[in-house]
């Protein structure tokens, strides 16, 4: 571990998301392709389950447990992709699909997948086009109960899939490690919450400038040129700046989450280490 996208000794708040911020700065250009085709691929997650629904709307709760399937096993691949990056070790797109030639990734995959369809289908947070949730759904304390409680076991499978495909955890290994959260290692629970912090100020400290340059361009281009042009120039403008900033937030949490992940794990075994 010589390479200095990597800090010493056991992590903490500040030094995994230093590490977060050197991968992004040090790695953002090689690794853009790479996130560009993550979000591709998720895209066809979606598309096969419009289809589905489509085909059998009667069944859209059943449908939502393989498009769920599909994006926990591409995420694996992603933290593999992400970690091996910042352990300056080679690698290549084709590390995305490294969960899903794994039956292990699979397996770890299919639990929260079950469980993420079933909290939908209970809860009703299922919206269709045309029929969004009413406002009144999110005044009510027991929904908010209902997302907390689901943010927490979606942390503690976020740390069991970096464990397994980054720290070369078993299954079992991977999920004993990461209720730690739970108990002597509570402190790593509430690590999620405060990247999700630091990404809403980066979205908001980013959307001010971008506000303004798409406002002045607006202005210019409905004197300069027809009206479908001028909208054509400022939506991929709009399209091109949320790309920009989505895939500079994925490689920073992501790496940030990487290195926290490494204080689940006992370092003395052998898959407490990173890309082992």
């Amino acid at each position: 571990m010589h390479d200095a996208l990597l800090p010493p000794g056991q992590p903490t708040y500040r030094s995994a998301m230093t590490s977060g911020w050197r991968l992004l700065r040090q790695r953002f250009k090689p690794l853009s392709g790479a996130i560009l085709i993550y979000f591709m691929l998720l895209l066809i997650g979606f598309i096969t389950l419009g289809i589905l629904n489509a085909i059998s709307p009667a069944n859209t709760d059943l449908w939502r447990f393989p498009m769920y399937l599909w994006t926990y096993v591409l995420n694996i691949g992603l933290y593999r992709l992400l970690a091996t990056a910042l352990a300056d070790r080679t690698w290549s797109v084709g590390d995305l699909l490294w969960g899903a030639q794994r039956v292990e990734a699979w397996t770890l995959s299919m639990l929260p997948a079950a469980l993420g369809a079933i909290f939908v289908a209970v809860t009703g947070f299922a919206a269709t086009p045309g029929h969004p949730l009413p406002p009144s759904t999110f005044t009510r304390p027991d929904v908010w109960l209902e997302i907390f409680a689901w943010m927490l076991v979606g942390f503690f499978f976020q740390y069991a899939f970096m464990l397994f495909a980054v720290y070369g955890a078993s299954l079992q290994a991977a999920l004993r490690d990461a209720s730690r959260i739970f108990g002597s290692r509570l402190v790593w629970l509430f690590f999620p919450f405060v990247l999700t912090l630091f990404v809403l100020l980066a979205s908001v400290i980013y959307a001010i400038p971008v506000g303004v340059i798409v406002g002045t361009l607006s202005v210019l281009s409905k004197s300069l040129l027809s009206s479908l042009i001028a909208r054509i120039v400022l939506v991929a403008l709009i399209v091109f700046s949320m790309a920009l900033l989505t895939i500079a937030l994925v490689i920073w949490m992501s790496g940030s989450l990487l290195i926290a992940t490494g204080a689940l794990v006992d370092h003395a075994r052998p898959e407490g280490r990173l890309i082992p």
